[in-house]
């Protein structure tokens, strides 16, 4: 008899050891694995999140395959509602109805089988501090320099309850002065740290440059980590170039572009 009961006791324990292993290890992988989402970022991006792997969909063909789907439709990272999208060199919006909707800012819109956080933020416009002439001295940028876009976005990214500032500083696209460099910068500052996100300087040749700007700062696959959209836009015939980015110890890097 006590045999027996050492014989139930021990696989008892085999069995909610089982149990843990599957819940510590097995389980988030499996619901990591099965997570799928659809990003449209404006009218030249659409992304796919599958399996932990990002997609680049670029062939009209593909995208018209979401013609009539319903999306949580975002626009300068206001939401706005659950629609319809078609497809037409540019993306129009529906309600469920099919009655057409006219949307006032930048289209973001996802649709997914798990749950996607997007935080709100603001971008005020600000004039050069230490952390700007830093930025600009370290790539031998005269400091005197003339700006098109100098904002500063204060929001708490990484979840620490401190809030971090995300700088964007340019010149490109200068109307009434004409710099001999065209730069764009986007940057971190943490704990009084500069981290480069983006940084692109170049001869000024009349029409080149990109001017920076953030998108949306968002959960991409719930993990309670944040990534962001930086977009950047060139002259009207080049487009937008859209990033994402996430953040970690080691700094930012681009987890998937348009270009």
């Amino acid at each position: 008899m006590t045999n027996k009961r050492t014989y139930i006791f021990l696989i008892i324990i085999m069995v909610v050891f089982a149990i843990i292993m599957f819940l510590v290890f097995a389980k988030p992988r499996l619901e990591t694995e099965n997570k799928s989402a659809v990003f449209i970022v404006g009218d030249n991006t659409v992304w796919k999140y599958d399996n932990n792997k990002w997609l680049n969909v670029t062939i009209k063909s593909s995208k018209k395959k979401l013609d009539w789907q319903t999306f949580n439709v975002y626009s300068n990272n206001k939401y706005i509602g659950d629609y319809l999208l078609l497809y037409d060199d540019k993306w129009y919006v529906f309600s469920k109805k099919k009655k057409a909707i006219n949307l006032d800012g930048e289209l973001l819109a996802y649709q997914a089988n798990y749950n996607i956080n997007i935080l709100k933020f603001n971008s005020l416009n600000i004039s050069a501090d230490d952390y700007v002439y830093q930025v600009l001295s370290n790539n031998n940028i005269s400091l005197s320099s003339r700006f098109t876009t100098l904002s500063k976005t204060t929001i708490d990214f990484d979840g620490d309850g401190e809030t971090e500032d995300f700088y964007l500083v340019s010149n490109a696209f200068s109307s009434d002065f004409n710099p001999e460099y065209v730069f764009s910068f986007a940057f971190m500052v943490k704990d009084g740290k500069i981290y480069e996100i983006y940084n692109d300087v170049s001869r000024n040749e009349f029409y080149n440059g990109c001017k920076p700007y953030f998108k949306s700062f968002l959960d991409v696959n719930d993990d309670g980590i944040y990534e962001f959209i930086l977009s950047c836009g060139k002259y009207s015939s080049e487009g937008v170039t859209d990033m994402l980015y996430n953040y970690s110890k080691d700094g930012f890097k681009i987890l998937i572009s348009n270009q």
